[in-house]
């Protein structure tokens, strides 16, 4: 395999790794300054920058850990499973992260394993030689597990040059991402190949990875099958719905992002103005990022008169009151979506109505749940085409779909609760995961023993 020293690399490639280099030296002011600009909604971003520069590390830890990297919520929620079968084999772990919503993810799951000082957390640095030196002389990593897509250069580069084995775990190659990479063959072909293995989610991820001319590929699954809902939220969420009407369903529109909103309120209004009191039901909005949770606010207060927010309840009698008294839910809390899922009858899926690849909705199959799906589901391209074919899930490709949508499974209870029994179905058929993975991990260890 090529390394970052390795003089047999080609030309084009050097100069592409020296680029890289000259671009994150001059890139770096304006990455600091988006970590300002971004503090400003969030003010977490000024928390650790140091961190990510790779001048100093939360702990001052030499204790052989398995890495893990998990760049924000979706990842670090995903590896959970993972993570804990490590931590049950004996393993300490270090976690990292790109987002504070995706460390703060990572304190709430792994809160326990955290005091224990089985599992510390740290923002991984930036793709810059020094702050990567840094990371990989302060911790003492046995192996390396990055999620899904993050590929760095220089850090996989670096691994591999210190004999480092490092897997793309849960990987994912989109179509347009495999066509651009495509552009730079050479230049992909050396830092992919610096994995020790790429183990994808499906059978077209795989494809399009050994289409780069790489063979250290094989297909394990995807994790989020493997998640577990949180058993606790779900018996809240039985218990608020105890103190609901019978009659009454509620529509969650789970992890949306910036101008999905609109689209599901103006689908709301027109499926209300059809509705003539047919249908009892709330609308639950669940945005995807807190720093957007204020906002979100302001646009349902002023669409609608009765709006409440799950963060002004104090109990389940107090929230299951505002649901009752309110036409429009705003889910503005973190860590809860188990609860939101299993409170709802349908989910909307965040994501899908912009081109933004979608989100997970794994969760909300495991729970049941028919699931909405808009046009751009290409983070789960496999995933949606099969929870689509094995009847879990309706794709709509624009307002009037929606409205449409909406109306059959919240009038139709026959096709709402078959669809629901698929997506249990759909869900269970699919875990398995973990188990593949650390297989994976087991024979890279005993072959670095021998």
């Amino acid at each position: 395999m090529t390394s970052l020293g390795n003089a047999s690399m080609s030309f084009s490639t050097r100069l592409l790794l020296g680029l890289y280099q000259v671009f994150w030296y001059l890139a770096l002011p304006i990455a600091l300054l988006r970590l300002l600009w971004k503090s400003r909604l969030q003010k977490e971003y000024r928390a650790h920058i140091n961190e990510r520069l790779g001048f100093s590390w939360p702990v001052n830890d030499r204790q052989p850990r398995i890495w893990v990297h998990a760049v924000s919520v979706g990842e670090t929620r995903a590896a959970a499973p993972l993570i804990e079968s490590l931590i049950a084999r004996g393993e300490q772990i270090l976690l990292t992260h790109m987002t504070p919503t995706g460390r703060a993810t990572g304190q709430q799951i792994f809160s326990e394993l955290i005091q224990k000082g089985q599992l510390v957390q740290a923002y991984l640095p930036y793709d810059i030689a020094w702050a990567v030196s840094s990371f990989y002389r302060h911790f003492s990593i046995k192996l390396g597990l990055i999620m899904e897509t993050e590929v760095w250069p220089t850090l996989v580069m670096a691994a591999q040059k210190k004999s480092l084995p490092i897997i793309l775990v849960n990987a994912r190659l989109s179509e347009r991402s495999a066509r651009r990479i495509s552009r730079f063959k050479q230049f992909a072909n050396a830092v992919y190949g610096a994995f020790h293995q790429i183990l994808a989610q499906t059978n077209l991820d795989a494809k399009r990875y050994l289409s780069l001319g790489l063979r250290n590929v094989q297909i394990t699954g995807n994790l989020k099958f493997d998640v577990q809902a949180n058993q606790t939220q779900i018996e809240h969420a039985l218990q608020i719905k105890k103190r609901l009407p019978s009659n009454l369903q509620i529509i969650c529109a789970a992890s949306t992002r910036e101008g999905e909103e609109e689209i599901i309120i103006q689908a709301w209004k027109q499926w209300a103005e059809r509705l003539e009191n047919r249908v009892n039901a709330r609308l639950l909005i669940v945005p995807r990022h807190p720093q957007r949770f204020e906002t979100v606010n302001q646009l349902l207060e002023s669409n609608f008169d009765q709006t409440g927010r799950r963060s002004m309840s104090t109990n389940e009698q107090s929230f299951a009151d505002l649901i009752v008294g309110n036409s429009i839910i705003l889910g503005d809390t973190m860590g809860e979506m188990s609860l939101y899922y299993a409170l709802s009858d349908i989910v909307i899926m965040g994501g899908s109505l912009q081109p933004l690849g979608g989100q997970n909705f794994i969760e909300a199959c495991a729970l049941g749940r028919p699931i909405i799906l808009g046009e751009h589901t290409f983070n789960f391209q496999q995933a949606s085409r099969d929870v689509i074919d094995a009847n879990a899930a309706i794709r709509v490709f624009d307002v009037e779909d929606l409205v449409k949508a909406i109306d059959l499974l919240l009038s139709n209870q026959t096709i709402k609760e078959n669809m629901g029994a698929h997506a249990l179905d759909f869900a269970n058929q699919h875990t398995g995961a973990t188990e593949k993975i650390l297989q994976v991990v087991q024979t890279i260890q005993k072959s670095q023993k021998s």
